[in-house]
């Protein structure tokens, strides 16, 4: 059960309503641990219908199991599905699966043997006919994400080259840093990957000063899934370097060469929306936000960056609104994230909002409910969350709560100046 329902529990009839709910939301193993120790008809009825479930997602996961060759895995599924009740016939049934997934495995082996025996037949690129795993395969895979125009000039570079940068792909990136450094000097599109190598140490200020040269001397660009303007720019902004980072991408979005449409302004457009944040243009910030939206319709970042902004400038109804339509725009429904997972401080911000300005009491709960989901151990603004119920509720637990959040708040944390608001009896405001 999460902590929310932990936290806040109730009688049988409460918890049966409770587990009814969870069911419905396909938390099966949650409502079963909700009814331990419940008695009754309604109570029975919802354990049968949630131990069913869990029988089925467990013989499901182990035919999954079994397919990818974990027997072990699949056996402990096998295993908690009798656990919740699995009949005989349903256990034989996956067993059977198991034997047909290793008969075919046997046969996909032979034919492979006898292809492998067979004579082979020389293609036009004798590279692509080395197994998948070798380095020379990764490597060259490696190139095909960059530009066009600078594939030739890292190939050119040769074995050695090719050697630092599977260093770097294989998790040796203090070795991969140290020997791509023997080719900075005559290719600067090295400093890239040597970037990488200190952005994995840890060595912030070298990855800001690689991309930085990068950018004056080969020109900003995607490479795979990165654009270097806004790497770089999230590097400066996390040393501190939030103007600097503004310089960079402004003089990026303004070169001719990226016209409006082009994909990757909408990356830098975003990155520069949370540098304005960062540096404390907060108007300009969010009016910029709000344009982009449009262009990103189903971006959760950028409402929860939205949502942040207003809620900075005073706008909280506008602050709900952005969050809302995020969270309703970007999942199969409202607060239900389908095609991308719950956004936990999407949620959390929302959820405080109503909480804080006793607003629509039924939809916080169920973003606390998507939350206890979403966050198994509960940090600190989760238990700011559950205060405020209490609050709102008039638990007389509300006092032990609120002296537990203080205790673990520093002098200086501005989060005491929310909980000196939201609990104007409470510890800290009587500081």
């Amino acid at each position: 059960m999460g902590w929310f329902g932990r936290l806040f529990g109730g009688g049988p009839a409460a918890r049966v309503e409770r587990a009814r709910r969870l069911v419905a939301k396909g938390r099966y193993n949650d409502a079963r641990i909700e009814l331990e120790g419940v008695e009754g008809s309604e109570a029975e009825a919802v354990r049968a219908e949630a131990l069913a479930a869990l029988v089925e997602l467990n013989l499901e996961e182990a035919r999954a199991r079994l397919n990818a060759g974990d027997r072990g895995g699949a056996a402990e599924h096998i295993e908690l599905a009798r656990a919740f009740g699995a009949t005989e016939e349903q256990l034989r049934s996956v067993r059977r699966y198991g034997r047909e997934v290793r008969e075919a495995a046997s046969r996909a082996k032979a034919a492979a043997e006898a292809e492998r025996d067979a004579p082979a037949v020389e293609g036009d690129d004798p590279l692509w006919s080395l197994p998948p795993d070798d380095p020379r395969v990764r490597f060259a895979l490696l190139v095909e994400t960059w530009p066009e125009a600078l594939r030739a000039r890292l190939l050119a570079l040769g074995e050695a080259y090719a050697a630092a940068v599977m260093r770097l792909e294989d998790g040796d990136p203090a070795g991969a840093r140290q020997a791509l450094t023997a080719f900075v000097e005559a290719e600067p599109a090295v400093r890239f990957d040597r970037a990488r190598a200190a952005l994995a140490l840890g060595q912030f200020p070298a990855a800001a000063s690689d991309l930085r040269a990068f950018g004056d001397q080969v020109g900003h660009q995607r490479i795979g899934n990165t654009h270097t303007a806004v790497l770089l720019g999230q590097v400066l902004a996390r040393l501190g370097r939030g103007a600097e980072a503004l310089d960079i991408l402004d003089a990026e979005l303004a070169r001719p060469e990226m016209p409006g449409d082009d994909p990757d302004r909408l990356a830098l457009q975003a990155t520069r929306v949370g540098l304005l944040e960062a540096v404390g243009r907060l108007e300009e910030a969010e009016r910029e936000a709000a344009r982009l939206l449009p262009k990103a319709p189903r971006d959760l970042g950028l409402y929860r960056m939205l949502g942040r902004l207003r809620v900075a400038l005073g706008d909280r109804l506008g602050a709900m609104q952005a969050l809302e339509t995020g969270l309703t725009t970007c999942c199969s429904s409202p607060g239900k994230c389908g095609n991308q997972p719950f956004d936990v401080e999407a949620g959390r911000l929302l959820a405080r909002l109503y909480l804080e300005d006793r607003l629509d009491p039924r939809r916080a709960e169920e973003l606390l409910d998507e939350l206890s989901r979403a966050v198994p151990t509960p940090e600190w603004e989760d238990l700011y969350l559950a205060a405020l119920v209490a609050r709102n509720r008039g638990d007389p637990e509300t006092p032990r709560l609120v002296e537990r959040l203080a205790a673990e708040l520093s002098e200086g944390d501005p989060r005491r100046e929310r909980l000196a608001e939201a609990f104007p009896d409470g510890p800290v405001a009587r500081a």
